[in-house]
């Protein structure tokens, strides 16, 4: 009988061992430490990435390098190193309860975020002129749902007096994980577009409209990606379709 129970105690401890093993695996994800990208008339880039657990220090290739600043989880500055010019762009983000409050592009742009009841995000951006002064150029909503964003809706403020210019974006999603989502603080910064998801983005439409008096110009781009997956449901390929509104393919290969 004590044999019985000393085999019984050992299964249960296996059990909540490998079920820890698990669910540690499931909230930590896994980095992609390399990609490779190549486009249609053979060129291709390789990006070498470097972490501390689940923060990424650093991205590295022929063109540029990405440096990347944490406070505690929250990615707060990024900045990029251009190769070739020898010239930097830094990106500095500013959290206020762990949420993205403002996004700026230093001596570029700067960008406003504002949580609604609705779970929606209200956003403005500025441009910063060589006097230091914000130039409000266009203004927007952020559209969520299961964690996915699904919709962007954009309205251009610097356009001439009577004229209303305007964009919406929109995306379908697969139901398998986004690489990035396992990077910490990565889900927060909205300038990002659909890479904070949780899934990854097979359909992208991009429709724009114009209205200048009785006037009405509208235009829409789709861009299609497809995907292969590993067996913990993370992409191994990314192919960029060519198409009417979108001439460049490209494919993107992620190693772990």
């Amino acid at each position: 009988m004590k044999k019985l129970i000393r085999i019984f105690f050992f299964i249960l401890i296996v059990s909540l061992f490998l079920t820890s093993c698990s669910n540690d695996k499931d909230e930590k994800g896994k980095n992609f430490i390399k990609i490779v990208e190549s486009t249609e008339n053979g060129i291709s880039e390789n990006t070498v990435f470097t972490y501390h657990e689940n923060q990424i220090i650093s991205s590295d290739n022929s063109k540029e390098k990405i440096d990347y600043t944490y406070d505690n989880e929250l990615i707060t500055k990024i900045v990029k190193y251009n190769k070739q010019t020898q010239l930097s762009t830094t990106l500095e983000y500013t959290y206020l309860d762990e949420k993205l409050v403002k996004a700026k592009s230093v001596n570029n742009y700067v960008i406003y975020y504002t949580y609604n009841v609705d779970a929606t995000v209200s956003y403005e951006k500025y441009k910063i002129d060589s006097q230091n002064q914000e130039r409000k150029v266009s203004h927007g909503t952020l559209f969520f749902r299961s964690k996915n964003l699904i919709k962007d809706e954009r309205f251009f403020d610097n356009v001439s007096e009577g004229v209303i210019s305007g964009s919406k974006t929109t995306f379908e999603y697969d139901t398998y994980n986004n690489p990035y989502l396992s990077i910490s603080g990565f889900d927060k910064l909205l300038d990002r577009a659909a890479l904070v998801s949780k899934n990854n983005a097979l359909i992208t439409i991009v429709e724009t409209t114009v209205v200048n008096g009785d006037e009405t110009i509208t235009s829409a781009n789709i861009y299609r990606n497809t995907f292969k997956y590993d067996a913990d449901d993370y992409p191994t390929e990314q192919v960029s379709e060519a198409s009417i509104g979108n001439p460049n393919y490209s494919k993107i290969q992620y190693l772990y």
